[in-house]
């Protein structure tokens, strides 16, 4: 049996059902690239298009969100939105729930090592995260600005935690052990922490514009305008994210986020958080094994 074409792009097989049951022959899977205003970048896996959004998902508490499973007529709108798991939500005063991110993996929590480490925020993000049930990593970047990372690497034990560089590559390989082929990773922050500039590096390429951090304040600038779902080398798939200056989680009393199938989060987290504990920690094994022998040599 061949590959579906969407399985480069993280397709579940058991949402073939669901688009099924949706009852149009002519309708096809699609997962959504980047979110603008009153439509959606679409790509079924052999072709993309920006796609209207038809009747009640212009609602924006039924909008398709980054990252979303759709489904679609070809070169035309999006007629539906396939059921989420690991949904990445906040709480905006007034406004609801706003999804930033579905059907995702694992988060990559960038804070910077050189100003905007703030633990409160951080725990912010944490509830975000736990609240999807999506796994998370903390990535503590500019690592190149400060004399001992190590330490603050230390300070985190509530989720695994990545000291990283851009500039000079310290902690990249750690963080490309997290992105695996198929799999979705979110990367979220606040303004000017240095997103960007890692996923230049990750791609290999120049594709986000950065800004230099301002001598002022010795803080970063925001640079990404859009949330974006892009494929990395070696397959694993990132949506890149621009800052965030409001984390605040659900609460219980705010309105659930829509399209979640429950009993399939429960099951696939369970599989991913095996899969992810001997990925993440078997690449923590070789990384130190490499360090050890490094040391010997040059002793």
């Amino acid at each position: 049996m061949s590959a579906h074409p969407l399985a480069r792009l993280g397709w579940r097989v058991e949402l073939r059902s669901d688009l099924d049951a949706i009852g149009d022959p002519w309708l096809v899977a699609a997962r959504v690239i980047a979110v603008d205003r009153g439509s959606v970048v679409v790509d079924t896996g052999v072709a993309g298009w920006r796609a209207p959004l038809s009747g009640r998902l212009r609602r924006a508490s039924a909008m398709p969100a980054t990252g979303d499973f759709v489904a679609a007529l070809p070169g035309g709108p999006v007629r539906a939105v396939l059921p989420r798991r690991g949904v990445i939500a906040r709480r905006l005063e007034g406004r609801g729930t706003q999804v930033l991110a579905a059907n995702v993996d694992v988060a990559l929590l960038a804070t910077s090592l050189n100003r905007d480490l703030n633990p409160r925020r951080l725990a912010r993000f944490l509830a975000i995260t736990a609240r999807g049930e999506v796994d998370a990593v903390v990535l503590l970047t500019k690592a190149d600005l400060v004399d001992d990372p190590g330490r603050f690497v230390a300070q985190i034990d509530e989720v695994p935690a990545i000291a990283v560089s851009a500039l000079d590559g310290r902690g990249m390989d750690a963080v490309r052990a997290v992105l695996e082929p198929g799999h979705t990773a979110v990367l979220l922050g606040t303004s000017g922490v240095g997103k960007s500039t890692l996923l230049n590096a990750l791609l290999g390429e120049e594709r986000q514009p950065t800004a230099p951090i301002r001598a002022s304040d010795d803080r970063g600038r925001h640079t990404t305008s859009r949330r974006e779902l892009v494929t990395l080398p070696g397959g694993a798939l990132l949506v890149d994210t621009p800052g965030l200056r409001l984390v605040a989680p659900l609460e219980e009393g705010d309105e659930p986020v829509p399209l979640l199938d429950k009993a399939q989060v429960k099951r696939e987290r369970r599989a991913r958080e095996r899969e992810f504990g001997r990925t993440y920690y078997r690449s923590m094994r070789e990384g130190r094994r490499w360090r050890e022998a490094r040391d010997r040599r040059q002793g």
